[in-house]
């Protein structure tokens, strides 16, 4: 299972969307810029997105989770690097706390830029699909290269991973929005966007 050219780009577009809604609820909790890049959309296998992971120089990453269901079920994650959490944290809170002051924040800053993030594109794609979808409450962890313990378990056999770019005064951090779905959420969702495509190109 591959996404065509036609399929990738719409994704994106849909999911750039979300990202401009997430990017401007932050700006407002932040009281500065926050600036989201447009997502680079892939579809892996399960297995192969830990290599996604490892491409990056960090090694510990703090993650963001909700479940979605509905017209198909998936599995959201916000995953960024530890030490770029941590930043992130400093920078909705103020810059006088100490890093054990930030710590004991971190859990509940990131599960609210989670559910902002992750949130906003799966409404781009309810609101576009016409369809429902039900989320869970966030739920934050730690994940490291050794394990990626946060890919595994389930029945989620392939992974859309979209690479964003956020950055906040002027600090760039990379971070991974990760959905891990079925083989028959996947198709479905598939089916989704060929009927959106349709209907853009007035098939229907």
């Amino acid at each position: 299972m591959d996404l065509n050219e036609l399929q990738r780009d719409a994704l994106g577009e849909i999911f750039n969307i979300g990202v401009g809604r997430a990017a401007s609820s932050l700006s407002q909790i932040v009281n500065d810029t926050v600036l989201l890049s447009a997502p680079e959309v892939m579809l892996v296998h399960r297995e192969d997105a830990a290599k996604v992971l490892l491409g990056s120089e960090f090694r510990q990453f703090s993650t963001v989770s909700q479940h979605f269901s509905g017209a198909f079920d998936a599995e959201a994650m916000l995953v960024f690097p530890e030490s770029n959490a941590l930043e992130i944290v400093r920078l909705m809170v103020g810059p006088h706390m100490s890093v054990e002051e930030l710590s004991e924040c971190e859990q509940e800053a990131m599960c609210e830029v989670g559910n902002i993030i992750l949130n906003a594109c799966m409404s781009a794609l309810a609101d576009l699909f016409h369809l429902a979808l039900n989320g869970t409450l966030p739920v934050h962890r730690f994940g490291d290269t050794e394990s990626l313990s946060f890919l595994s378990g389930g029945d989620s056999q392939m992974v859309l991973v979209l690479q964003v770019d956020m950055t906040i005064s002027q600090q760039r951090v990379q971070g991974h929005i990760l959905f891990l779905l079925s083989v028959a959420s996947m198709q479905s969702l598939l089916d989704c966007l060929d009927t959106y495509l349709r209907e853009q190109q007035g098939l229907f």
